[in-house]
C-alpha cells in the first residue's frame, strides 16, 4: 500500500495527520453497525465469543476493538472481520468489563472501539484477558466505576472531548495519529466515506489515551518515518476473517495488518510497538 501524508493538527498531546492512499473504488460493503444482531451464544454466555449477525443486503464489516455493548458483560471484538450478509457466525471478543457477569442476553453495538492501549493488549501476551482486563483498571484507576467498565469510562471522560470541527480533506480516507510526540495509531480505509462513519470513534478513544500523555506536538518528520516504515513491513501471516482475510506483519517499528476482501484492501491498521505507552504496557 502506498500513503501520502499531510500536515498534522494538534490538540494538547494529540496530533493528527491526514492519510492519502493511492487505492480506491467501489465499496460493497458497510461499517452501519445497525445491520449487526449481538447476543451471547447459543449455548450459554462465553468471556471469549458473541454471535454477530448480518441482517442487511451487505456485508458489515466489524474493526478491531469495536464494542459490543450490553449482554453479561461489555466486550471488544479482538480481531477484525466481514459478516457476510445474511450471515451469523461468532466473533472473538475480549471482555472490558471485570466485575460484571450477569444480564439478558442482547448486545448492541453502534460502532464505539476501544482505545489504541487497550486493543494492543491482544498481542504478544499469554493470557490475553487478563492483560486487557489490566489495561482497562489502569484507564479506570481512581473513578468511580464499580465494574471496572470501560464502556463507562468511555461515557464520562469523553463527553469533554470535541474534535467535531475536524474537517477531512478532499479524497483522505486515513489518519495517523501521533501522542505525546510520537507516532502511536493509524488507520487506513478503502474509501473517504468509509473513515467518515468510524472517525469520531478513532478520535475519541486515542483521547482518551492522549490522557495519560505529555502534551507536546508530533513532528511532521517522525509521522513520515513511521508511514515509510509500515509501507516496507512485510505482511504475510494469513488468516480468515469472516468473508475476508486478515493479512499481518511485525517488524521492530511496526504491528500492521490489512484487511482483503474480494481481491481489495479494505481496511488497514498500523501501530507503533516502540511508543512510550506501549512500551511501558
Amino acid at each position: 500500500m502506498t500513503l501520502h501524508i499531510g500536515r498534522g493538527t494538534t490538540r494538547g498531546a494529540m496530533t493528527v495527520f491526514p492519510l492519502w492512499s493511492a487505492e480506491g473504488g467501489p465499496d460493497r460493503y458497510t461499517l452501519d453497525p445497525r445491520h449487526l444482531v449481538v447476543s451471547e451464544m447459543h449455548d450459554g454466555p462465553d468471556v471469549g465469543r458473541l454471535m454477530v449477525g448480518n441482517a442487511g443486503d451487505k456485508a458489515v464489516l466489524v474493526l478491531e476493538g469495536q464494542l459490543f455493548e450490553g449482554g453479561w458483560q461489555h466486550r471488544m471484538a479482538t480481531r477484525p472481520v466481514m459478516v457476510g450478509a445474511g450471515q451469523r457466525i461468532a466473533v472473538e471478543v475480549a471482555c472490558v468489563e471485570q466485575g460484571r457477569w450477569g444480564g439478558g442476553r442482547a448486545q448492541r453495538t453502534v460502532g464505539r472501539r476501544a482505545t489504541p492501549y487497550i486493543r494492543e493488549a491482544v498481542r504478544g501476551h499469554a493470557d490475553v484477558q487478563g492483560e486487557v482486563w489490566e489495561r482497562v483498571a489502569r484507564h479506570t484507576a481512581g473513578t468511580d466505576n464499580p465494574t471496572t467498565s470501560f464502556v463507562r469510562h468511555l461515557d464520562e471522560r469523553t463527553a469533554s472531548v470535541d474534535w467535531s470541527d475536524y474537517r477531512l480533506l478532499p479524497g483522505q480516507s486515513g489518519v495517523l495519529i501521533g501522542v505525546g510526540g510520537q507516532p502511536y495509531v493509524g488507520e487506513v480505509f478503502s474509501s473517504q466515506r468509509r473513515l467518515r462513519v468510524q472517525l469520531d470513534a478513532i478520535l475519541r478513544a486515542a483521547a482518551l489515551d492522549a490522557w495519560h500523555a505529555p502534551g507536546v506536538p508530533t513532528p511532521g518528520r517522525r509521522a513520515r518515518r513511521f508511514v515509510d516504515r509500515f509501507e516496507a513491513a512485510a505482511l504475510g501471516d494469513r488468516r480468515p476473517a469472516g468473508e475476508a482475510e486478515e493479512i499481518a506483519g511485525r517488524t521492530p517499528y511496526v504491528d500492521a495488518s490489512t484487511l482483503r476482501w474480494q481481491g481489495r484492501d479494505v481496511h488497514s491498521r498500523m501501530t507503533n510497538v516502540r511508543h512510550p505507552m506501549l512500551v511501558a504496557g
